[in-house]
């Protein structure tokens, strides 16, 4: 157990800090080598490019998505931002969720918006969060298809249609044009959607 927490922690910290499943390979390496005689778990890690990644997609992503949606659920409304992204002949999307949270302070690219209410001698700042909750490949970038990848995201984590107050993305004809863009689907299914245009890229 305490190899397995050692593992998870070890990834958790590569993909907070950016570092590739290679580099991750190499620093564990180092690790076994470097403690080899002084720790028999140290020498016992295991934790290549492959079981790296599995851990990081298959244990951490779903529980972080898992409690960025139970923060969502808890603030109610929310809004989902994309971009299309090439990578070779692959087309991206991510998306995140940007939501008022009181749960904690988040360090990185949170802090966009503060207010602050006083209540009873009490300070409670709400923060705008952001997470990202799915990021899918899709080559259709016509806005029928992006619409209905967005609609399959919230469909896929329940969140409530009627709860999301705005979409971003960039000022593409695709996503904010006048004649069946993205947006305009949208506003056909929810009169109350705003529009967040040239939003900061993902």
């Amino acid at each position: 157990m305490h190899k397995i927490s050692i593992e998870g922690t070890f990834v958790y910290h590569g993909v907070k800090h950016g570092h590739s499943y290679t580099s991750q390979q190499c620093t564990i390496n180092l690790v076994k080598n470097l403690f080899e005689s002084s720790s028999t778990v140290a020498k016992s890690l295991s934790c290549a490019k492959t079981k790296s990644r599995a851990i990081a997609c298959n244990v951490l992503a779903p529980y972080f998505t898992r409690k960025i949606l139970d923060e969502v659920l808890e603030a109610r409304f929310y809004s989902i931002s994309f971009d299309a992204s090439n990578k070779g002949n692959t087309k991206t999307y991510p998306f995140v969720i940007q939501y008022f949270s009181d749960i904690g302070v988040k360090k990185g690219k949170y802090a966009l918006l503060f207010e602050i209410y006083f209540s009873f001698l009490s300070l409670i700042i709400i923060i705008l969060r952001l997470g990202l909750i799915d990021f899918i490949e899709d080559s259709r970038e016509i806005a029928l298809d992006i619409f209905n990848n967005i609609i399959t995201v919230i469909d896929n984590l329940q969140l409530n249609i009627h709860n999301l107050t705005s979409i971003g993305a960039d000022n593409a004809n695709v996503n904010f044009g006048k004649y069946h863009s993205v947006f305009e689907l949208f506003k056909d299914r929810l009169p109350h959607i705003f529009k967040a245009e040239a939003a900061e890229r993902l």
